[in-house]
């Protein structure tokens, strides 16, 4: 005991003077993306969401966030490492039962709640946050400490299940290695979420732990793997792994962790996308999204045009030819033929939470290097009509699956009895709304979307309020709150594809907008002073899109805001709608519950009248064009009901 005990100390030693190492190093000479961004999103901290949806949304998720027990989260943490778990049993469900014979995912909460954090704490400025993140580092460092070779983990079993790994001995399936859920991904998550909280509060422990954690996992898995068996490995999920190795390298500068980067990108994947092939049929959905995150992260410091190719194609390809009208994609967490949309549109199951986030993290990236208006096209589109729409607006839980299915009914999963991975996401995306509201490069603040917010450009001086009231109301005002002194810069303002122009006007003078359109922008170039306003008249058109490869279902949209038809059930209760342990409904109702649609959607379109009623936008569609009379409204004001978004061409 006494030898094991001295051993126990000197690693311990040796891994607190390596992170000490670390954290007091030099990082003037850190290194930096390869290139330039192209436009550069502001810090969370920067940016005030006021739309009252987003805003209240945020307000639950910070609620629930503070509300997660820390000693909970680290209970799995602490039983592997052999610490005491304070008494305190773990979350269930995801957390802690045998789930497809693999195994609890328990661990995979803590690194979106650090993650989730992070970014709330930039949203809101709550040092409440703080404290609650320290416990969890303390608690995670002493889980390394008592592994004494830097590793943490909270699968059961999950340390020897790698060093089976090592040895060359484990079956790789998605999503299992060695019958275990998922090892690499949970602790992609963790690192994921130390990283974030380093860079938001610069807690050197965070740091340390992540450098520690990254370089066992490089030493005793990535070093002994010969090619062929990483690329085994990378079969199972495994998150943006490659992402994480990239960022301990901005951290350190050590670049064992570039390299490691390098050997931790799955070629089923990057090959064919950088050659321009679609192999996403059949494929699991959201194992493959996180990935070309990475790809792109590994591209910026390494330069390798391939991962860059692999990234744009990859997201273009899921956007035009495996997205529904809400911005989400596949069914049944997986992808499919374009051709199959409108047989998978009845089926229970629709695109997943996860992957619109994980698009959503994407989509950021790719905009930063590249500034296409596409990205902001198609992420207004997500955030509006999938994100916005996926919450209990009472309770503030996420929703798994959306149905596409008329007539169906969405289910939030339960504050502390799911941990769905679709929980662990779903913290992370209200934390950070604000995030492609507004961009800038060296001279030029950019207006992305309109969204009521408050914006600090902090080098500039420049404080901007955003007032708006759409989709009800199609007037934007933008109001110069602050300036420190007077300033030539300028203010680009989006004009959405969805609109017919747009109408500008700074203080009252009416703008050539013709003559200052540059790249889809309005550039207003001008002396700015405090007190000055922009109004901007949108004007959103009613459109039908028909399902992707069909011609039988239609969705209805109003600019960008996908309208839905509100449809009444008595049968169902609010226990219907929250579920710990469902993610699909129960039974499936009959599509004659939603109203269908005469062919001609143009007649259709020409005859809805606006009808707004208790402040919601509300459209009717009168008997003559359907099969009886309905309403329209956005689709993510729709909640405890059932629902319809694509609707049925009568005839077909």
């Amino acid at each position: 005991m006494r030898i094991h005990f001295s051993r126990f100390c000197f690693l311990s030693l040796f891994i607190c003077l390596q992170g000490v190492a670390y954290a007091q190093g030099d990082n003037s000479h850190l290194p930096e993306s390869l290139h330039k961004p192209v436009r550069q999103l502001f810090s969370l901290s920067d940016v005030r969401v006021t739309d009252h949806k987003m805003l209240s949304l945020q307000d639950l998720d910070h609620k629930y966030l503070l509300a997660l027990d820390v000693d909970k989260l680290l209970s799995w943490f602490r039983k592997e490492a052999g610490v005491s778990q304070r008494g305190v049993e773990p979350y269930p469900f995801w957390e802690s039962e045998d789930l497809f014979g693999g195994g609890p995912l328990s661990g995979h909460i803590m690194g979106f709640w650090l993650s989730s954090m992070a970014m709330m704490y930039e949203s809101t400025g709550d040092g409440n946050i703080i404290p609650k993140v320290k416990k969890a580092l303390d608690g995670l460092r002493e889980c390394q400490l008592a592994d004494g070779e830097g590793f943490i983990g909270a699968q059961p079993n999950v340390k020897s299940v790698f060093a089976e790994v090592a040895k060359g001995n484990f079956k790789t399936t998605n999503p299992l290695i060695n019958k275990t859920w998922e090892p690499v991904y949970v602790m992609n998550k963790t690192m994921l979420g130390l990283y974030d909280v380093y860079r938001t509060f610069n807690i050197e422990l965070a740091k340390t732990i992540l450098v520690d954690l990254a370089s066992w996992f490089g030493t005793k898995i990535i070093d002994v793997l010969d090619h062929e068996q990483m690329q085994r490995l990378l079969v199972c999920e495994h998150g943006s792994i490659n992402e994480s190795y990239v960022d301990v390298y901005t951290l350190t500068g050590d670049k064992r962790f570039l390299e490691w980067a390098k050997r931790l990108n799955d070629e089923d994947m990057w090959v064919p996308a950088a050659e321009g092939r679609d192999v996403l049929q059949g494929w699991h959905a959201n194992t493959q999204i996180p990935k070309f995150t990475g790809f792109e992260r590994v591209y910026n410091f390494t330069d390798n045009v391939k991962f860059r190719r692999a990234a744009r194609f990859f997201w273009q390809t899921v956007v035009d030819q495996h997205t529904w009208a809400n911005g989400g994609n596949s069914t049944g967490e997986h992808f499919f033929p374009t051709s199959e949309f409108e047989k998978r549109l009845t089926n229970a199951g629709g695109p997943e939470s996860c992957n619109s986030v994980n698009m959503m993290r994407l989509t950021e990236a790719l905009y930063q290097d590249d500034g296409g208006m596409k990205y902001i096209d198609y992420y207004e589109r997500l955030l509006l009509n999938h994100i916005l729409a996926n919450y209990d607006p009472e309770e503030g839980m996420c929703v798994y699956y959306t149905s596409m299915r008329p007539a169906s009914y969405k289910i939030y999963c339960t504050p502390f009895e799911s941990f769905w991975c679709c929980t662990g996401t779903g913290i992370q995306a209200p934390a950070k709304f604000g995030k492609m509201i507004y961009s800038h490069n060296a001279d030029s603040l950019f207006v992305n979307m309109y969204t009521s917010s408050t914006l600090k450009w902090r080098e500039k001086g420049l404080s901007l309020r955003m007032t708006t009231d759409f989709p009800k109301d199609n007037t934007v005002k933008l109001i110069v709150d602050g300036l420190d002194r007077s300033k030539r810069m300028s203010v680009a303002l989006r004009c959405p594809w969805w609109s017919e122009g747009i109408d500008v006007k700074v203080n009252g003078k009416k703008v050539d907008v013709a003559k200052k359109m540059n790249d889809g922008y309005v550039v207003v170039s001008r002396k700015w002073r405090r007190g000055d306003q922009v109004e901007v008249e949108l004007h959103p058109e009613l459109r039908a899109e028909v399902v992707k490869g069909g011609s039988e279902y239609y969705a209805f949209m109003y600019g960008p805001v996908l309208l839905g038809v509100r449809i009444v059930d008595d049968k169902l209760t609010m226990n219907d709608y929250r579920q710990a342990r469902r993610t699909v409904q129960r039974g499936l109702a009959p599509l004659e519950m939603a109203p269908e649609i005469i062919r001609d959607v143009d007649k259709v379109i020409s005859n809805m009248e606006r009808c707004d009623s208790d402040g919601v936008l509300r459209f009717r569609v009168p008997e003559s064009c359907a099969s009886k009379e309905f309403f329209l409204e956005p689709y993510n004001d729709i909640h405890f009901s059932r629902y319809a978004i694509y609707l049925h061409l009568m005839g077909k």
